[in-house]
This record gives structure tokens, sequence and C-alpha cells, in this order.
């Protein structure tokens, strides 16, 4: 009887423990892949052709190349907790995911496989498993610019709706990188997902809300850290929670050096949402800190519910409406009165600065986004406190000439226009004044 519980027992602990006690390392490469056995030496092709085989703990090692989902989807909707690598060789013997071995998380605007859904999708909001390994998605570049419909060749302005005449479909309306982590079966005392997001670039993102977006359960431990989230509607960063309940128990959120810049409106005519550097939902306990937050549409940082968020370091300018937003109470405030007039700012935030920096980008683009016209612009800046987005002023930190007047109506639409990939790492890939993304 003794041996037969010993066996029951051990059989039981053996199962509890199998999510990460039989993970695996899986490698994908565009160059050498082929089948779905996903080793070092006959790799997949493509991450999308190996979802459906992970299992909770697996970590994926992609190298360079430009990957495009299964069956060119622009899609991978992942429900199990893994870690995500890129920036690999080919032959996985070393790393550079800003240099020579970009991993590049792509798509194509007229797939017959087009899947609206985020680019990468960590979706555990099903999950049901006892076993909690750490998530991670470290070392992508994603640029939804082939998923998009343009209206013209010029790539200058995106547009929503499909064609079918033209086998063109819609511009994704979903975010680039989203991580949903809700309950577990897991009723241990003290068990809590960990979540990292590092070293990634995201651009040409066109969603209503969060373009790298985090939403955590109840004691979740979430770093987002060293990524450039440069030209995208919506959101630039959203942490929110599943879980609705305030205090400490909420999930912990740290936000730092990262650089999120160009955060478009979702479309010329949109005004109560989207257009926002960092969007920090209700139920989180969020530290941001030594980011740059800056040339948002409508406003730099902007906070829901109660709980405190500690804002620390940061350069946040240039943002058309707001420096600093509350939703509640519906107050907007500049950056220089946050730590006096803001209700639901952490007492220890401070050193905020709305410095100038002069971003490298590449001529034609910064000349485009330099005369676009966003509708009622100069209401909208006639009523802001203390604005730190004069047109010159703007016009100086994209390296453009000055010009004598406000900026003047153009010929043509202008809307999200694209950037290159060479254009969005080189805006990160150096600090200012010490704040901000760095070359991993």
């Amino acid at each position: 009887m003794r041996i037969g519980l010993v066996c029951i027992a051990l059989v039981t602990m053996l199962t509890a423990d199998a999510g990460s006690a039989f993970a695996r390392d899986w490698y994908v490469s565009a160059a050498r892949g082929k089948g779905k056995k996903g080793t070092k030496e006959k790799p997949a092709k493509d991450l999308g052709n190996i979802v459906s085989k992970l299992k909770a703990g697996d970590t994926v090692h992609i190298a360079a190349g430009v990957y495009r989902g299964k069956g060119d989807s622009g899609a991978d909707w992942i429900t199990v907790p893994v870690a995500i690598v890129g920036g690999y060789a080919d032959d996985f013997s070393k790393r550079d995911p800003w240099g020579a071995h970009r991993t590049v998380f792509s798509g194509d605007n007229k797939s017959k496989n087009y899947k609206v859904q985020p680019r990468l999708h960590i979706d555990l909001t099903k999950y049901r498993g006892k076993e909690m390994p750490k998530i991670v998605v470290d070392g992508l570049v994603i640029d939804a610019g082939d998923q998009n419909r343009y209206k013209s060749d010029e790539q200058n302005e995106i547009v929503r709706a499909a064609n079918p005449a033209t086998g063109q479909n819609p511009t994704p309306s979903r975010g680039a990188l989203v991580v949903s982590a809700s309950k577990t079966g897991n009723f241990d005392k003290g068990a809590h997902w960990e979540i990292t997001i590092a070293n990634n670039v995201i651009l040409n993102s066109a969603p209503t809300k969060g373009v790298l977006s985090v939403s955590a359960y109840k004691g979740s431990k979430v770093t987002i850290e060293n990524n450039v989230v440069v030209n995208n509607t919506g959101s630039g960063i959203y942490v929110g929670s599943l879980w609705a309940n305030s205090g400490p128990e909420s999930p912990t959120f740290l936000v730092k050096n990262n650089t999120v810049l160009f955060t478009w409106k979702y479309d010329g005519m949109s005004t109560s949402y989207s257009g926002v550097s960092l969007e920090v939902g209700d139920f989180t306990n969020v530290t941001a800190k030594n980011n740059v937050f800056a040339f948002a549409d409508r406003i730099g940082v902007q906070k829901s519910g109660g709980q405190p968020l500690l804002l620390a370091n940061n350069i946040i300018v240039g943002n058309l409406s707001s420096d600093y937003y509350e939703a509640r109470g519906d107050q907007k405030i500049a950056l220089a009165d946050i730590e006096d007039e803001a209700e639901y700012l952490h007492e220890d935030s401070g050193g905020n600065v709305a410095t100038n920096i002069a971003i490298p980008l590449d001529s034609s683009w910064s000349a485009a986004y330099g005369s676009r016209v966003l509708a009622d612009r100069g209401k909208v800046e006639a009523s802001i406190k203390a604005t730190n987005s004069g047109a010159n002023a703007l016009r100086g930190m994209l390296g453009l000439n000055q010009r004598a007047a406000d900026i003047a109506k153009v010929t043509g639409d202008i809307w999200l226009n694209r950037m290159s990939i060479d254009s969005a790492i080189g805006t990160g890939a150096k600090k200012y004044d010490g704040r901000g993304a760095s070359k991993p």
C-alpha cells in the first residue's frame, strides 16, 4: 500500500510539473527552415508553422529574416506561456537584433489568409494550466508596413477599408505585440506571472489602442524595457489589468528605457481616443522611468483609475493636446504642473523634462510629417496651457528649416506615412540625455 501511495504521489507530481519538465527549445530560420522538427540543425521556416506544437515553458529562437506568419497570414496567436527570442545569426551562434541579424515580423496586405489579429499575440485568457513559466518577447522587429493598405505608391497615407476590386485587405486595426495573461489553474499562494518585453522595435502599426500592449493578472510582475515604438497609431505602450481590484496585489509594471515617438491619432478626425505615447489602465501599479514619450497627436501619458503612477526622469515633449492626462476627473495637465496638480501621481515622481531632442530620421519622412495638417490643430494648440509643440520647435527637432508662419496647408493627405526599419532603429539606437532605448 505504501509503495502504491508513493507511486501515485510521484505520478501526480510529474504530471503537475510536466509543463516545465518537458519544455524544449525550438529554432526557426527563414533561410534554412523546412518541416516542423524545429531543431537547431533542422529549423522550422516560420513561427506560425510550429505554434500548435508549443507547450508551456518552451523557448523559440528565431534567426534573422522576414516572417509573414503561416500562409502569409500576418498573425501569430499563441495560447501557452512561452519565450520568443529573435535576432540570431542563421547558425544561432550569436545575436544582433537591431543590427546584422534582424528578425522582422511582417505580413502581406493582399494575402488570401489575411487575419485581423495582432501580429504577435500571446493570449492566455483561456489558459488554465498550473505551470506559470516566464513569458518573454525579446529582440523582434515588428513592421506592419507590408500589411497596411496605402492610398498610393508614395505610401504617405493609410486607408482603413478594404478594396475588393483590387484584392487589398483593410489596414489592420489590432496591436503589433499583445500579451494577455489572466488567471490560471495555479492556486498556490503567491503564484504569479513574470513577463518581460525587451529590445523590440515596432513601427507602422495602426491599431485603435495599444501597439505594444500588456494586460496582466493579480500579482503579475511585468517589465517593459528598451523597446522602440515609433510611427504608429493608437497608444504606443498600453499597460492594463485583467484583475479588477486595486491595491498592492494589482499587477506591477516597470516601464523603463523605452523610446516612444510619433504616435498618431487613429484617423484624422479622432479626438477622444488614440494618439497617446503611454496609456496606463485602471487597477495597475506602474513605475515609468527614463523613457522618451514624444510627439503624440494627443497625450504624452494618459492615466486611468486612482492608483498612483510613478513618473521619474522621463522626457515628455511635443504632445499636441497635453503632456499628462487623468481620465478620472478629465484633467489635462502641463508637464511643469504635474507634481502640483495631478491627483493620481505618486509622491516620489520627479525629474520629468521637456528637453528638445534631435531625432535622426530620413529627411523625406521628416518633411512629410512636418508638413501634415491635423484637424482643428490650431484650436488644440491654442488650448494648451504650456505647449511644447510649436511648429518651429517641432521642425527643429526633426532637422527641418524654420518657417516664418505656422504649419501651412499642403496639397495631398498624409496619415501614418511609412517609415523604414533603418530610420525606426536609428531613433532608438542612442539615448537622449541618458533616457530612452539604446542598441542592445
